[in-house]
């Protein structure tokens, strides 16, 4: 065997030539946890069994970070191999093994240790409660940042088992992958002992301690339990119902959908303030954003959908993700595409199958087809030379297409051989690894149906197809010619093995739904001819099909004259999205759709549809009208979310046009409306105004110029004293359009250890709010310039949200040219590249339509 690569991460070449080494790991962990302490110290001993005895040293990844994010050496001391003291050298955040000190079978590695604890950038997080000075502790350690807690090997395929015994504060308790077992109490500290877990990969253990709070749900088998601070006791109290609800209902779907018990020893949510992600699915233990959980806000119907499927999608990882785990990152999708359809597919089995379905259009497919019709795009499988790149593959492609491509699979091999296929995966990679040629080959099993060639095309290839549909009627109003074609929507010469379902829609009758194919670039549909002559034609009826489906003229035409006399909700839907594809292609002006949102939002009730339909209005009226058509339309838009924000028959929607009219409203009577609200001078009705809402408020008036803003913002942030408080002071403070305010703000971003992410990441969308586009234009190039230190100091998504405020958020050509000579004159790495020519599409799209609305004025 050569000699194991010791670069900086952990290389896809050291995994592979450890985990055809070493095996049966565990690691027995001991831990002390203070009050208030800048580090963690620990003992670890870590057993293994090595299938031969390695000629060089065996790399143990352990590694610390100094004050600017860059990698150091590890803190480890009085160091054993195999009962041997040892002092191993140390390379880019390895502990280098000797060799001679290790043999074939059964060895053992142990050593004293102290790692970090900081409040922002470590991977044990620190977090104060302002409300009562409490103090917690969490650990988060994706992709690899385990080795950044203590000495292991950091990868996903060298399952171990844990024991854990914890040190910490008497009034503290700990939640960990699995429930204690034994507690002795010394003095004013506890010691908590933790039994051994089943086989997880080493980014899934975790704990957090600190004065949590605890409620339980009854549950068959698994013990269920909610851990929240101690301040949000009762708001969680509040909430406990709908959250239990979801836990037991959740539990007993996916038991009986995999066909398999629940993996682990109980399972428990731990809701964390600040948490960088939705949600974290550690074996037993998925720690959740706060945020998510209890609302900031009032709740619309989406809010509450996205908690309840935030929970879901967590769940569904306990299964897929981890009891059988990716063997490597670049097969994330398996478990972060699958624990997203998963999570659709018990809201379909626990209500209405077409509503869900519906929201899993609205939610999922635009994201993902908006990045598909980028040149950063990546395909599905995505390849990670080394770990520390592995924050990249997070994304839409992930979380948005892959969910797509499973129910695009679902729908082409049936539900019941889709089942099959994914309880065989669970069955033979249990407490182990899978790759997606294992996954592909029990789907292949289970249908009958050789599905390699399918998975090439949808797995393998980047970017989707765009579909559109050529048809005729002759002077008999019968179809006389109807064909399908497809074209690659980067141009780089792609095709895919396309099946649908063609909604024919008539003014005066009831639709007709055919079943078409399309594997190569045409293909004629012999079975359209001689129906009756539709009003339109839509080529992908309850969206079992991927790509962006494109609308003929005539048909969109017609669509826009019968939208509001067509019942189905979910047909409605996935015609208001065709409509709005042809709006980004150009081939609608932004303001005759302005125009017929404006007409048909007052009698849309269907609350998810409006809210959709009031985020592309916001999208066009900010991004793509002209300056003197969004001055002319400003009153009536305005008109508009003022009168449904008080009039609209639901709490959802009068929540969704208040949230529109913070978000947009410019005139000093839309400014006026808010301070009436801000000052309860008026209400909405049964709307409560909540402190993230009156956040919110002084954050737009701010950002607008207003002269209540800094006033308002001055007094809340003296009223308001809680974590939230600041954080949300912080937020506003960010849209003040002062020059010297954006450069001490870009300044902090830029500083290491400083600002909470969270903070970061909430006030970057108001640092380069919509109408301060050339206050803003300067910081592009500086933010593109600050992407390799993003990448290596922040967490997953926080270069893509960096790019989406300080690229997409941009509007000129001005803008666009800083970008392109970015990346002409700068050989950024490939990753950062891509992520950079997504943003950059965007950003041209918005350009192009704005030319040409200008153009034909």
């Amino acid at each position: 065997m050569p000699a194991f690569s010791i670069d900086e991460g952990v290389s896809r070449t050291l995994a592979r030539d450890r985990a055809r080494l070493v095996s049966n790991v565990r690691y027995k962990l001991s831990i002390e946890l203070r009050k208030r302490a800048a580090r963690m110290p620990g003992h670890i001993a870590i057993q293994f069994e090595l299938a031969a005895t390695p000629a060089d040293p065996l790399p143990l990844d352990f590694r610390d970070l100094d004050s600017t994010g860059k990698v150091i050496e590890g803190s480890a001391r009085g160091i054993k191999v195999n009962g041997s003291a040892a002092e191993p050298a140390r390379s880019n955040g390895h502990i280098l093994i000797p060799g001679k000190l290790l043999h074939r079978g059964a060895n053992q590695i142990e050593m004293d240790f102290d790692s970090a604890i900081a409040e922002a950038n470590r991977a044990v997080t620190r977090y104060i409660d302002s409300e009562d000075g409490s103090e917690y502790l969490y650990t988060l350690f994706v992709p690899m940042d385990a080795s950044l807690a203590f000495p292991c090997f950091d990868q996903p395929d060298l399952k171990a088992r844990f024991t854990l015994e914890v040190t910490l504060p008497s009034d503290w308790i700990v939640v960990s992958n699995n429930p204690p077992n034994h507690t002795i109490m010394i003095g004013g500290f506890a010691q908590r002992w933790f039994p051994e877990t089943r086989p997880i990969s080493t980014y899934l253990f975790a704990f957090a301690a600190g004065p949590f709070e605890r409620l339980e749900a009854q549950s068959d088998k698994t013990p269920l339990a909610l851990y929240v601070r101690r301040s949000m006791m009762a708001r969680a109290k509040e909430e406990w119902p709908a959250l239990a609800s979801v836990m037991r209902q959740g539990m007993a779907r996916m038991v009986t959908f995999f066909d398999q018990p629940f993996p682990f020893e109980k399972y428990d949510e731990v809701v964390l303030p600040g948490f960088a992600y939705g949600g974290m699915e550690h074996a037993g233990a998925t720690f959740l954003n706060e945020d998510v959980v209890l609302f900031k806000s009032a709740p619309t119907i989406n809010d509450r959908n996205r908690r309840e499927l935030t929970m879901l999608h967590e769940m569904a990882h306990q299964w897929f993700g981890d009891l059988v785990t990716m063997r490597w990152f670049d097969d994330l999708w398996l478990k972060e595409g699958f624990a997203q359809y998963m999570a659709y597919q018990t809201q379909a089995e626990l209500g209405d199958p077409e509503t869900v379905w519906k929201r899993f259009y609205e939610s999922i497919k635009p994201v993902a087809y908006q990045i598909d019709g980028t040149h950063g795009t990546t395909p599905i499988y995505q390849q990670i030379p080394n770990l520390k790149d592995a924050k990249s593959a997070y994304g839409a492609i992930v979380y948005q297409k892959a969910p797509s491509l499973l129910h695009l699979l679902a729908f082409d091999i049936g539900e019941v051989n889709f089942r099959q296929g994914v309880r065989t995966v669970l069955r033979e990679h249990a407490y182990a690894n899978a790759e997606w040629s294992d996954l592909i080959e029990a789907f292949s099993r289970a249908s009958g149906k050789n599905l390699t060639p399918w998975a090439n095309a949808w797995v393998q290839q980047r970017g989707m197809p765009q579909i559109e549909i050529a048809w005729a009627c002759d002077s008999n109003q019968r179809i006389s010619s109807f064909e399908l074609s497809q074209k690659d929507a980067l141009d780089e010469g792609h095709l895919w093995p396309i099946r649908t379902q063609i909604l024919f829609g008539y003014a005066d009758g009831e639709p007709v739904v055919l079943t078409a194919a399309l594997d190569a670039a045409k293909a004629l549909v012999p079975e359209a001819i001689g129906k009756n002559c539709p009003a339109y034609v839509f080529g992908n009826n309850e969206d079992h099909a991927y790509g962006r489906f494109l609308l003929d003229e005539r048909s969109r035409a017609a669509i826009t004259l019968e939208l509001p006399r067509i019942a189905n909700p979910f047909q409605r839907t996935l015609l208001w999205g065709a409509v709005w594809d042809s709006v980004r292609e150009s081939r609608m002006p932004p303001l005759d759709y302005a125009e017929l949102a404006l007409r048909l939002l007052p009698s849309e009730k269907d609350a998810e549809l409006a809210i959709s339909i009031l985020g592309h209005l916001r999208t066009t009226y900010t991004s793509y009208l002209s300056e003197p058509q969004r001055a002319a339309f400003a009153v009536r838009l305005e008109d508009l979310l003022t009168g449904q924000m008080t009039e609209a028959s639901s709490t959802d929607l009068r929540i969704s046009n208040f949230r529109a009219l913070v978000a947009v409203g410019t005139t000093g009577r839309a400014r006026g409306v808010l301070k009436d609200l801000f000052a309860g001078r008026t209400t909405i009705p049964d709307v409560p105004l909540k402190q993230r809402d009156r956040w919110n408020i002084i954050a737009a008036l701010t950002a607008l110029n207003d002269a209540a803003g800094p006033e308002y913002l001055t007094a809340e942030r003296q009223r308001d004293q809680t974590e939230d408080g600041r954080k949300y002071a912080y937020v506003a403070g960010a849209g003040l359009p002062q020059p010297e305010n954006k450069r001490k703000y870009f300044a902090e971003y830029l500083a290491p250890g400083g600002v909470p992410e969270d903070w970061v990441t909430a006030s970057l969308p108001v640092f380069n709010y919509w109408n301060q586009t050339a206050l803003t234009l300067g910081y592009v190039k500086p933010a593109l310039d600050a992407l390799p230190q993003m990448k290596r100091e922040r967490k997953i998504f926080f270069v893509l949200n960096w790019l989406d405020s300080f690229v997409e958020n941009q509007d000129s050509p001005e803008a666009l040219k800083a970008v392109d000579d970015f990346l002409a004159g700068t050989s950024a790495d490939p990753d950062l590249r891509l992520k950079i020519l997504e943003a950059r599409d965007e950003l041209a799209r918005t350009v192009r339509i704005r030319s040409l609305t200008v153009a034909a004025q």
